[in-house]
């Protein structure tokens, strides 16, 4: 398979996939392997990580070149490495407390006394996604190592080119490429993961993560999903209109909107809506391509043809149902093959547009205004999937009346959403419908482990 460059359009790049013979037979290999991993301890593991850090550290400058390329931006590039680097500490600084209990007692009385303890799942298998792929990988693998299991990873096919730099840094551990190890593959690959590993973690589209989950159920693998939803702000009458229009014009524009936590929704109380939507049209105006210089500007290209396709049939549909884009415009563009989407601001929106409803996966942000505060709550909660919300108010009171209410996996106050840049929080899903895998705190760890019940009868 060719993968293109979404800087200069080239289809430059070419991957070869491993037969399911080939990759079972290094899954059986990483299940052996994997005992030993898990029977020298917590501190070894550690050890052995950061051992590897050291080594992706010396190897920084080839692996930033490499996701600039897969990416073609690298303000975000930058951002994400370093990102990664300082949660591998913090993974092993959680970890290191986490993993001092072994067992541990939760009932005990006259008649019974019952114990829970915890095993890796022996092989993770980690399907990760193309927005921020190295990043996506490594917040799954890292902790899934540190728990003791054995780790297969397969990006995906659309930004490839960092696993081979990454095969070399885990080639210069001793023995460590039986426990974590990078495929190229297609959709394929992810097939074949879901039928030979003990557990799937999958970071992608709502659309593909139903396909997993349907694939891992067929074999009876247990599937851990995060897919993106379609992130809402609120802004009500009192809130800051200068630093809630920053906030939000970062979290609908930053690696041009291509994240799953990116704000594709705002909603504006409409006493301040003209206010707030002439300072956001400002900002946005100012933000500039990073083309032809990769070194300036704030927006980076759209890194496929087909998400490129997605965004401008989602912004022709609204202009045909009635929107005004006041800032931005109505397509993308093509600049000697890279395709760019710019800042573009929406208003006179409806939930019955396309772009109200599904991810966009682009700096697109519709503005709608609201009267009240049970309209505003309507707005944000219509939506099949609300991965995680912003509420913007005056007081830190009056958000979080609003925020309680809110039916959304993760709910930010007077800011954009922070969970990848925080470790050590928890956080738990108000929306029964969604299925989704955190990084956050100590269910990073939880959720590598099978729990068990020891129970003694006195």
């Amino acid at each position: 398979m060719k993968v293109r460059n979404p800087r200069t359009g080239l289809y430059d790049y070419e991957i070869s996939q491993l037969s399911f013979e080939t990759l079972k037979i290094k899954a059986d290999t990483m299940r052996h392997a994997q005992k030993s991993w898990q029977a020298i301890g917590i501190e070894q593991r550690i050890k052995t990580i950061q051992r590897w850090k050291k080594v992706l550290e010396r190897h920084l400058e080839e692996l930033t070149e490499v996701l600039i390329v897969d990416t073609g931006r690298k303000i975000e590039t930058v951002y994400e490495i370093n990102l990664v680097l300082t949660a591998i500490d913090q993974f092993c600084d959680l970890a290191q407390d986490y993993f001092k209990v072994e067992v541990q007692t939760i009932l005990h009385n006259n008649t019974y006394h019952i114990e829970e303890y915890s095993d890796p799942f022996e092989l993770v298998g980690i399907i990760s996604t193309w927005q921020f792929p190295f990043q996506s990988a490594m917040m799954q693998a890292i902790p899934a190592l540190l728990a003791g299991n054995s780790v297969l990873v397969k990006p995906s096919e659309k930004t490839p080119r960092f696993v081979r730099v990454l095969e070399k840094t885990i080639s210069q551990i001793p023995h460590f490429n039986n426990l974590l190890h990078f495929i190229e593959g297609e959709k394929e690959v992810g097939e074949m993961l879901c039928s030979i590993t003990d557990l799937i973690c999958f970071t992608g589209s709502e659309e593909k993560a139903r396909k997993v989950f349907e694939t891992s159920a067929k074999h009876f693998v247990p599937a851990q999903l995060a897919f993106g939803g379609k992130g809402a702000a609120i802004v009500t009458e009192t809130a800051d209109i200068e630093s809630a229009s920053s906030a939000i014009l970062w979290g609908g524009t930053f690696n041009a909107g291509q994240s799953l936590e990116s704000i594709e929704r705002v909603y504006v109380h409409r006493n301040i809506h003209s206010q707030f939507l002439s300072r956001l049209v400002g900002k946005s105006n100012l933000l500039t391509l990073n083309y032809p210089n990769i070194e300036y500007g704030q927006i980076g290209p759209i890194i496929t043809e087909k998400q490129a396709t997605n965004i401008n049939e989602q912004l022709a549909d609204a202009v045909k149902k009635g929107a005004v884009i006041v800032a931005g415009a109505e397509k993308c563009i093509v600049q000697k093959g890279s395709i760019y989407c710019r800042p573009t601001i929406l208003t006179n929106v409806s939930h019955h547009m396309r772009i109200m409803r599904e991810m966009t996966f682009g700096p697109i942000l519709p503005v709608k205004s609201f009267l009240n505060e049970t309209q505003a709550l309507d707005f944000a909660n219509d939506s099949n999937s609300t991965f995680n919300c912003s509420v913007f108010a005056g007081k830190d009171s009056e958000a979080m009346k609003i925020a309680r209410r809110i039916k959304s996996k993760s709910i930010t106050i007077n800011d954009v959403y922070m969970g990848n840049r925080f470790y050590r929080n928890e956080k738990s899903s108000t929306n029964a419908a969604e299925t989704k895998a955190e990084n956050i705190g100590t269910f990073s760890f939880k959720k590598f482990l099978n729990h068990k019940n020891l129970m003694f009868k006195k």
